[in-house]
Order: structure tokens, then sequence, then C-alpha cells
């Protein structure tokens, strides 16, 4: 590890020590431990970095657009220079747990249905906007056309430690004690916030849920520019969405034996073999299938490459829908990337890039972007010597964020940790979209999973993944711990769960 990580570990740490220990109140003398701070007087404890704070007892039920809340004490902060936090802590139905919640895509606001969800759940619950008001990625280049470091810096990593940090030093001011139990609950953004804080802040959360995790920034979000790169180079437009469609229901019907039963999804994509060109000619409503469609399709698939044809990241699994990244306008946060952060150019026109203009982005995003934003620290010793438990999942059928990024994060601390089953786990859900959603089954309760990891000790080997019709469930699956996959019995009911073996 580089001494810059090394002393950026140390002095969170250090904040995190202190922050754990001692409440300073501004009034004569300091607060004991155990005294317990009214919610009004909860602005005035003395916060590093906070420039404002606001307090108040919210008790009708209502906050932030949120309805059927709970009585519950806002806070409202801003940290130097401009990262906004709310914390909120509920009063009779506390239930001694904080959960933090992530944001999405470049944040931008404080995720609020989140922290209602938390809040009417008991816990303790905190958000932040990270750093930036704005809901692009237009943040990171300042007016002066160069990079805004401090912005991209609050937004990668220092937003998720001042609202940790300010977040527990609250709770221990308004309750008197410290939580029993410290979460982190995030999907996508939100994701790889969550594993941010297990490489940067170790031991600050007791367990860490990250759904399709956002890392290897760097690198997945140029990758999401590919496929219109390819349709410009190769077509020069975009390929028609009944075309799209047509791929993607042909490898299903090709591949969907390969678990051992048919029910239109692919339980490991990686292992379908299905062939774009053999719809060379297929009619479709939108015309035929040419030879130029299939090798779009399967450049897709394939995932970005350099002009020498060597891999630079993964791509889409076949099964998954293509319209988001291959529709006809590029997938905005991936457009704003390269516009924003890479050309530093609010003009750049992205349809210049050949790819040769692609390659050479690609290659300046990893170069600029990976030691801030990557988030792809295989050393989780330090979270593992906590007693931290990581759980991660992602959905195979993710059309924004290629789900074999996580299984490659998960490997490279497989391979530096060695028995990384008994502290983090990697599940993978067949069909199911960017952090839900998508034609698998969909609802599953990985939060509550990890809850009783943490608590009670049963490291999770299945979930079980329903889906549900008109509010009656329909089907169920078991979800497997990786590498493990759901391998049907070949006996019992399809639609069970109880059918369907780890292996």
């Amino acid at each position: 590890m580089s001494r810059t990580r090394v002393r950026r570990w140390l002095v969170g740490f250090l904040a995190l020590v202190v922050a754990m220990t001692t409440v300073w109140v501004a009034t004569p003398g300091a607060a004991s431990a155990s005294r317990r701070v009214a919610c009004a007087d909860l602005a005035q404890v003395r916060l590093p970095e906070v420039s404002s704070a606001s307090a108040e007892l919210d008790t009708d039920g209502e906050a932030a657009g949120m309805t059927g809340l709970p009585e519950f004490c806002r806070v409202v902060l801003t940290v130097v220079p401009q990262i906004g936090i709310e914390v909120w802590l509920p009063t009779g139905t506390y239930n001694r747990r904080f959960e933090a919640v992530g944001g999405g895509g470049y944040a931008g606001a404080i995720s609020y249905p989140a922290l209602a969800n938390a809040l009417r759940s008991g816990y303790a619950t905190a958000s932040t906007d990270t750093g930036h008001q704005v809901r692009d990625g237009s943040f990171a280049l300042g007016p002066d056309g160069r990079l805004n470091q401090q912005l991209i810096t609050d937004f990668a990593s220092r937003s998720l430690i001042e609202l940790t940090l300010t977040a527990k030093t609250l709770i221990r001011a308004f309750y008197g004690r410290p939580a029993e139990f410290s979460y982190w609950n995030g999907c996508s953004t939100g994701g790889r916030q969550g594993l941010m804080l297990a490489q940067r802040l170790p031991g600050a959360y007791d367990g860490i849920l990250s759904g399709a995790p956002a890392i290897n920034w760097d690198r997945f979000i140029p990758a999401e520019l590919w496929p219109q790169v390819v349709m410009r180079q190769e077509l020069g437009a975009p390929i028609a969405a009944c075309k799209l469609t047509a791929a993607t229901e042909a490898a299903v019907a090709r591949c969907d034996r390969n678990d051992g039963v048919v029910d239109g999804v692919l339980d490991d994509p990686r292992r379908c073999d299905f062939d774009p060109r053999s719809l060379i000619g297929q009619a479709t409503p939108c015309g035929a299938f040419t030879a130029a469609d299939a090798g779009v399709i399967q450049a897709i698939w394939d995932g970005p490459r350099t002009t020498g044809g060597r891999s630079l990241w993964y791509g889409l699994t076949p099964g998954t829908p293509l319209n988001a990244l291959a529709g006809p306008v590029p997938f905005p946060i991936a457009e704003n990337h390269i516009r924003f952060w890479v050309e530093q150019n609010p003009q750049f026109d992205w349809k210049t890039l050949d790819y040769a203009g692609f390659e050479r982005d690609f290659r300046a995003s990893q170069r600029l972007f990976n030691d801030v934003i990557g988030t792809d620290d295989p050393d989780l010793s330090r979270f593992r010597a906590s007693g931290g438990r990581l759980l991660i999942w992602h959905g195979w059928a993710d059309p924004l964020i290629f789900p074999q990024g996580s299984i490659d994060y998960y490997q490279r601390v497989l391979d530096r940790t060695h028995r990384v089953g008994d502290f983090a786990r990697l599940f993978l859900a067949p069909g199911v979209g960017h952090c839900g959603g998508g034609s698998g089954p969909n609802t599953f309760d990985m939060f509550g999973t990890l809850v009783n990891w943490v608590e009670h000790r049963s490291a999770p080997d299945r979930i079980i993944a329903s889906t549900v019709e008109n509010g009656q469930v329909v089907r169920t699956r078991p979800l497997c711990a990786y590498p493990g996959a759901a391998r049907y019995d070949g006996r019992g009911d399809p639609n069970s769960a109880a059918s369907f073996d780890c292996s």
C-alpha cells in the first residue's frame, strides 16, 4: 500500500477513535460520554469541518417529501466546503442500530427514500449529497476549465468518511451511547461507497451491503460508451431497437437449458455460446438482420478493445437488455465522464471518437481517476481484522454495470486474503437487472441476510429469491454464494427453490 494510502487511513482511523470516544458540546465543560443531548442542542455539538448545522424534532410524520415517518430528530449539516449530510435519529422506535445509506449515479442529493426506509425500521440513519448539488458530472470541472480535485475527492471518498464520523458522534450524543451495530446499505454508486469505506475506513461498520457496486469506476464508466462508439463506427447510427431485442431473445433461447431448466433466465451468461451471426438474414420488424448487425452485437458482448484487439474491460452479458447502453443516445453518466472528466471540455462531442480516440480516453481515465475513485483495492485485511462482514451482490442481467467487474474484484480479494468467505461473500442474481427488476427472481432480503450474519454469525450460503406477480409468489430460486450456482435436480418443481442445489 502506498504511503499516501497509509497516511489517509491513519488520519481516518484517528478521527474515528476521537469521534467514538468523546463528544464536545458548545457549553462550559465537556459532556460526559453518558450524557444525552437534546435534539435542539445537537446543532451545538462541535464537529470538525462542519460550517453549519440545524436540528429539530419532527413529530408530524412527514419530512423531505417522505410520509409515514415515526418521530425523529432531523439534523442537517454542511461540511466544508459544501458537503451536505443529514442524520435522522428516531426517538421511541430506535433499535440501537445505525444504517448509513448510499446514493446513485453522480449523487448530488440526499437519499431521502432510503433514509425513510431505514428510519421506519428503527435505525438511526444518515445520507450525504457527496459534496455537490448537481445530478450530472459537470461538478468535476471548475470554471477555469481544470478538474476540481476537491469536489472529485469529496464525491469519491471524503464525504463518506465525514458522514460516518459525524453521524456516529451525533448518535452517541443523542442516545448517550454508541450504536450497538453499524451498517452501510447501498447499491450502484452506494455499493461503491460501501466498498470505499471498507477499504479506507475499516472498523467503522460491522456490516456493509454493496449491491451492483460502481467500482472500477475509471474503467467501467468509459466502457459504458463503447456500444455507441462501435455502432457509430460500424453502422453510422444506432442499431434498430428490435434487432437488439432479437439478439437478446435468441441468446436466451439458445442457452436457457444450461442450468437444467427452461425458465427464460440464464443462470451464468458466461457459459452461453450463442453466435449472433446465426441471425444473419432473419427478418425483424425493423429489417433483416445483417452481418454488420451481428458484428456490432458481438462487439458489445465482448466489451471494449484496443485497436490491436486486446480487451480493455468487460461487456454486457448475453441475455441482458442492450437498449440502455446501445440505445439512440449514450448513457448520460458515461458521456459526462468523457466530456467533463477526461476531455475536460464542456463542448466535447463524443461522436468525434473513433476506436483510437476511445482507447486514448479509456487510458486517460485510468491514469487520472483510478487512485481517487477506482475503489478496487483488494486488500481488505484491516476490515477483516476489525470483524466486519461484507456482502456483495450483482444482477447477472445488469444493463449498466458489468457484473464481471464485481467477480473480478472479488476474485482479487480472494487471491489476496485467501479465506475470503469468512468475512466477505458475493452473490450473483440470474436475470436480475441494475439494483433490481429484470426477468429473474428479483425479490430478496440482502440487508436482512447481512444483519443476521453480523449479529448471529450465520454466514449465508444461499439466499432465497422470489418472483412476485399480483402480490403472489409464483417462483423461488436460491442465489448461491459465488462461485456456486443454482442447478435443477431434474425431479422437483422447477418453480421451487427446494428443487435446486448450489454447486
